[in-house]
């Protein structure tokens, strides 16, 4: 889960207890919320990407190194080691491609802040309503 933490941006209403006081606080609440579920998201891609670059670069190598060992017979050189050491590479870094490009398909848009959103504005609606029924 992301951690929130407070901006200092000045109130741009007084927060006193009026409607667009406390719409105000909501207002700085939600930014606070938003910035922290997206920087949440961008460090989740970054990781993902992070170890798909070295997972291509390891896929590479371990696609060499079995050319190599399918090459090795040929110059009557041993070949088992270099056969083992670049299909366990190749294996391994096409799971991490694959994990990396799971994760990236399956990150989702800030849900918290939508939500909260959509609740916040329900409850702008019902006080503006209940304050014209008032006067």
């Amino acid at each position: 889960m992301a951690t929130v933490r407070q901006l200092p941006l000045p109130a741009p209403f007084p927060t006193d207890d009026g409607v667009f006081g406390r719409f105000a606080r909501l207002a700085q609440l939600e930014l606070e919320l938003g910035l922290a579920e997206t920087r949440q998201i961008l460090i989740d891609a970054l990781i993902a990407v992070g170890i798909a670059v070295v997972a291509a670069v390891a896929l590479v190598a371990g696609v060499v190194v079995a050319l190599a060992g399918a090459l090795a017979p040929i110059f009557h050189a041993p070949w088992q080691h270099l056969v083992v050491s670049g299909g366990g590479v190749v294996v391994l870094a096409a799971g991490a491609l694959a994990w990396s490009a799971y994760r990236l398909r399956t990150l989702h848009w800030p849900r918290e802040t939508l939500g909260s959103l959509e609740e916040n504005w329900q409850w702008l609606v019902a006080q503006l309503r209940s304050r014209l029924t008032l006067r």
